[in-house]
C-alpha cells in the first residue's frame, strides 16, 4: 500500500552521499515511499541506491539535468496517485528534521508549495560570496515582479501538492536543466500558493556541488534569460485569456 507522501530524490555521480541519505530516510520511519532518479551517473550511484529493499530506483540512460529528474519522479507520481511528493537532494545536504513541518504545512495550510528556508531559523547558513549575492538578487527579483517574498529562492527542498506536479509532468512545462526562480515566478503567476518553513540544512561532505567554481555566474545569467521567457509567456497568455 502507498504512502501519501513520495520522497523523489535525483541523483547523479553520489555514490559517496546517497547510501547516507537513504539510511537517514529509512530510519526516520516517515510515512513516505522512496524514489531515486539515477540521472545517468557515471560512477556506483544505482548500485549503492539499490542496495536498500525500501528504495525504488529509475535510472536515466544518459545525464538528462536535474529538471529532467524531477520531471520523471513527477511522473512517476502522477502514475502512482501520490498525494504529495516531496523534493529531496542526494548531497546530503538536506535534514530529515525538516520533513515533519513540510509535510504538515502540505496537509494543513492548503499550501501547493512548501520550501525550506535556510534564512528563516536564526542559526542561518553560510554561504560562498558568489552563491550568496546570488540568492540576493533573486529575492529581491521575485518581490520586485510579484511582490512575494521568498527568503531562500534557490531551495531544492520543497513538498509539492498533486496540482503542481501533474502540471509540471507534462513535456515542455518543466525545464531538464535546472529550475528555480524562473520557476517560482511562473508558480506564483499562475496563483500557485507557496509557504516557507525553516530548514536546517549541511554542508556538502563528499563530492562536487553542481555549482563549484564559476558555474554560479553562468547559472544566474541562464535563469535571467529563464525569467524573462516566463514573463513574455505569461503576458502572452493573459493576451489570449
Amino acid at each position: 500500500m502507498l504512502n501519501r507522501y513520495l520522497v523523489v530524490i535525483p541523483a547523479f555521480n553520489e555514490e559517496q552521499n546517497i547510501g547516507r541519505v537513504l539510511e537517514g530516510l529509512i530510519a526516520a520511519k516517515l510515512p513516505l515511499d522512496i524514489l531515486v532518479i539515477n540521472d545517468g551517473s557515471r560512477d556506483r550511484t544505482c548500485q549503492e541506491a539499490s542496495r536498500y529493499r525500501e528504495v525504488t530506483v529509475i535510472s536515466h540512460p544518459c545525464n538528462l539535468g536535474y529538471g529532467a529528474a524531477l520531471q520523471t519522479g513527477y511522473k512517476y507520481a502522477m502514475k502512482k496517485g501520490y498525494p504529495y511528493i516531496i523534493q529531496f537532494d542526494s548531497d546530503g545536504q538536506h535534514s530529515v528534521e525538516d520533513l515533519p513541518a513540510i509535510m504538515h504545512e502540505l496537509e494543513h495550510s492548503g499550501a501547493d508549495i512548501v520550501m525550506g528556508s535556510r534564512f528563516i531559523s536564526r542559526e542561518g547558513f553560510e554561504t560562498g560570496v558568489v552563491k550568496g549575492v546570488g540568492i540576493g538578487f533573486f529575492r529581491m527579483l521575485i518581490r520586485r515582479l510579484t511582490g512575494k517574498k521568498i527568503t531562500d529562492p534557490t531551495s531544492g527542498l520543497r513538498g509539492v501538492s498533486q496540482r503542481v506536479f501533474n502540471y509540471y509532468s507534462v513535456r515542455d512545462r518543466f525545464p531538464a536543466d535546472f529550475p528555480d526562480a524562473d520557476i517560482l515566478i511562473q508558480q506564483i503567476l499562475m496563483k500557485f500558493t507557496i509557504h516557507e518553513v525553516p530548514a536546517h540544512m549541511k554542508q556538502r561532505e563528499a563530492g562536487v556541488s553542481m555549482h563549484a567554481g564559476l558555474k554560479p555566474i553562468f547559472y544566474m545569467m541562464q535563469i535571467l534569460m529563464s525569467i524573462v521567457i516566463v514573463l513574455i509567456r505569461h503576458k502572452l497568455s493573459r493576451k489570449v485569456a
